[in-house]
């Protein structure tokens, strides 16, 4: 295996871990209803404006949210529900910046033999905001949002019962129906008979193995979940 080989695998494992590592951290603050490539658009420092501790409050580098916004509206508009508190993550990383800096500080006095000019340390851990207090300039539009972000272009399967399999009439129900001059068209369809296409077959067993299946099962993209 050649140097180049080498670090190509030893890189696509780093990436690996670090996407498995963010698909558990976000399953763990949404649950079944994540949207992970919406989430992972809405947690990139790229795409959030920001470089180090600078913050543009506009995408840098080869980002695509200008052009999303314009031709995929829904889609754009998750990645903003998934959008992290920029001001929380610099509270906080200032709040710890802080503590390491006072206690290097009482290290070093306890080498030296010193006091430690604790009236400094405190002023400057006073100053740091407490990041649970700092709130989301989009906390109001996340909040009106949820019911799209979590319902919008989800499989519009009804919320099945204990030890319920999927079939075609739970999931694909609507295929033989459709509106047309103001009125509800249906087709008389022979439930017994019925058999499904493979490609049917294949789109009704794909809900069990999605990243948010228990939100699916549980109707979440219907109307009346």
């Amino acid at each position: 295996m050649t140097a180049a080989e080498a670090k190509f695998y030893r890189d696509g494992y780093v990436h690996r871990t670090v996407l498995f590592d963010g698909l558990q951290s976000a399953k763990a603050e949404h649950g079944g209803s994540l949207n992970f490539s919406a989430y992972r658009q809405g947690r990139d420092r790229q795409y959030l404006g920001v470089n180090g501790k600078n913050y543009y409050a506009k995408p840098w580098g080869n980002d695509s949210s200008n052009i999303q916004a314009v031709i995929n509206g829904p889609a754009y508009w998750k990645r903003v529900y998934y959008r992290e508190n920029i001001a929380a993550r610099f509270a906080r990383e200032d709040a710890e910046a802080a503590e390491r800096k006072a206690r290097a500080e009482e290290a070093e006095a306890m080498a030296t033999g010193t006091s430690v000019r604790r009236s400094q340390s405190d002023s400057a851990l006073q100053k740091v905001a407490n990041p649970e207090m700092v709130k989301d300039a989009y906390a109001h539009i996340k909040e009106n949002m949820k019911p799209f972000v979590e319902k919008q272009g989800k499989p519009r399967i009804r919320a099945i019962g204990p030890g319920e399999r999927l079939t075609f009439f739970n999931t694909l129900q609507n295929k033989y129906h459709m509106k047309a001059g103001g009125k509800n068209l249906s087709w008389d369809v022979s439930k017994q008979t019925h058999r499904s296409t493979k490609n049917e077959l294949n789109w009704i067993l794909s809900n069990y193995f999605r990243t948010d299946s228990q939100a699916i099962l549980n109707g979440a993209g219907s109307d009346d979940a």
